[in-house]
């Protein structure tokens, strides 16, 4: 287990991303337990990568490998390539709309990703930007027993 970057409540997703930028330990994700494991999702931390103008490029190309690489190589990837240093990139949002999520997707979210309702909230903006979000959104609430009427109903 990685004591360093474990919360009470388990590792998340910015730890995650704090182990890519500034710890690179090529045996972090052997040392993870399973629950924090799957709070790593490919797609979140492609997004948050491609927040850097100067590692868009690294980040489309891991990314033309989407379903291909799994989260333990992408980690070793993104690790190894990106310069060790501590980083604060400035997150980039999509245009405010109107949309509301459905409480129960908000639920589900900040218990699969073990975040408040209010973060999960953005992880959802960031999710509805793309086809491939809103995919592995889908996927992730099939999951949890979601049936296609609410699925639908969510605008997915």
């Amino acid at each position: 287990m990685v004591e360093s970057t474990k919360s009470k409540q388990g590792v998340t997703l910015f730890q995650h991303l704090n182990a890519i930028y500034e710890k690179q330990d090529k045996d972090y994700w052997d040392n993870l337990e399973d629950a924090d494991r799957k709070t790593f999702s490919v797609y979140m931390i492609n997004r948050f990568v491609s927040m850097n103008p100067d590692y868009l490029p690294v980040a489309n190309e891991i990314q033309q490998y989407w379903g291909q690489v799994g989260p333990r190589e992408v980690y070793l990837l993104y690790s190894q390539i990106l310069p060790k240093k501590r980083q604060f990139n400035k997150y980039i949002k999509g245009s405010k709309d109107s949309f509301q999520y459905e409480n129960w997707i908000r639920e589900r979210i900040a218990q699969h990703y073990q975040v408040s309702e209010t973060e999960a909230e953005k992880y959802l903006q960031i999710l509805y930007l793309s086809t491939e979000g809103k995919t592995y959104l889908r996927e992730l609430l099939e999951g949890y027993g979601a049936g296609p009427k609410q699925l639908k109903k969510a605008g997915l």
